[in-house]
């Protein structure tokens, strides 16, 4: 790890104290990690240049071995849980939150903010580019979410979605070997 990549964490750990980091993390000094809420840091994650971390009175966690690219807006109102070996693409936003607006007669900025639960992304996923993630939804091991894609809904283990509002278009399924002898070495 670099002696910038050094510094840069050092000094966000200085600048918020419910800031934890494992070992080998990597903070590009042009990314911006909030004040306000607790942000977890596994082993060896990733943060690129221009990403928001905002935990906005409430959580992020992001699992080993995960990157989080340029730009992307990552907002922990309700709770972020991100696993490990997660690929997070430029221009990702996720929002655990929604504005309340039941009361026409109130603006809705006054209304104030709830949770549907947060958002979970379990291990080993990729989102693409452009995808958008709210509040409420959890995205299973193994899956993809295509550039662009908006997710409103639980994507199931090992899927691939894509579209707004995101749709399962395929599985990625495992498939085991009737006879392991067959496997090349």
């Amino acid at each position: 790890m670099s002696w910038v990549h050094q510094l840069t964490a050092r000094l966000f750990t200085l600048w918020n104290a419910q800031l934890e980091m494992g070992r080998g993390v990597q903070i590009d000094p042009r990314a911006f990690i909030a004040r306000g809420g607790r942000v977890s840091l596994g082993d060896r994650v990733v943060i690129r240049a221009g990403a928001l971390l905002l935990p906005s009175s409430g959580s992020i966690t992001i699992g080993q071995a995960s990157s989080i690219n340029q730009y992307t807006v990552i907002n922990g109102y309700g709770g972020v849980e991100i696993g490990n070996a997660v690929l997070v693409a430029a221009f990702v936003s996720m929002f655990a939150s929604n504005h309340n607006f039941e009361d026409p007669t109130v603006p809705i900025a006054e209304q104030g903010l709830s949770s549907r639960g947060g958002i979970k992304i379990e291990d080993n996923v990729w989102i693409g580019t452009h995808a958008t993630i709210l509040d409420g939804v959890t995205i299973g091991t193994g899956s993809v979410v295509g550039a662009g894609t908006v997710v409103t809904k639980d994507v199931p283990p090992f899927s691939v979605v894509v579209g707004v509002p995101g749709r399962v278009v395929r599985q990625r399924i495992v498939r085991q070997l009737s006879d392991p002898a067959k496997v090349a070495c």
